[in-house]
């Protein structure tokens, strides 16, 4: 081995090992501390811009409303669902007196997500008059997101 290879192992073992280490979390299966590592903390103290519902209000805010309701299925640690959020706030801005937009967080919902088997965040459902008009997983701009909404609540008369 030349000396330049032994170096650069030996930059490898040094700098690389330890920052792959922190950004996986160390752990098994701690992603939020390696997006954490990745994105920076979360911001603790900023209120949520967008409604949350529950195990506990889930029935009352979405099944039952009056008006269109979709809902952005999220996990916190998630980066897909980070990048998700920011499409959800768009769409709730798009949609101001309409359709009303909102989040549930399914690490905190296990009853709700026990009536949804095989949803993997990130994921939209829209309800309207306590249907499900649809379901659409994955991660999705604003606008084309938007068009779904708008054709689904075209189809029901709304």
């Amino acid at each position: 081995m030349s000396m330049r290879h032994g170096a650069a192992l030996l930059t490898l073992a040094v700098v690389a090992v330890p920052a792959l280490a922190q950004a996986t979390g160390r752990e098994a299966g701690d992603h939020q501390r390696a997006n954490e590592s990745f994105f920076g903390p979360r911001a603790k103290s900023a209120p949520p811009k967008l409604p949350t519902w529950d195990d506990d209000t889930f029935h009352d805010e979405v099944e039952t409303s009056r008006m269109p309701v979709l809902v952005h299925f999220a996990l916190d640690w998630n980066i897909t669902n980070r990048a998700a959020l920011a499409q959800t706030e768009v769409l709730q801005y798009m949609n101001r007196g309409a359709v009303k937009v909102g989040l549930l967080h399914v690490d905190k919902s296990p009853r709700t997500m026990e009536r949804f088997p095989g949803l993997e965040p990130p994921a939209y459902l829209l309800f309207y008059q306590g249907r499900k008009l649809f379901h659409r997983p994955g991660f999705w701009q604003a606008e084309d997101l938007q068009q779904h909404i708008d054709r689904a609540l075209a189809d029901v008369g709304f």
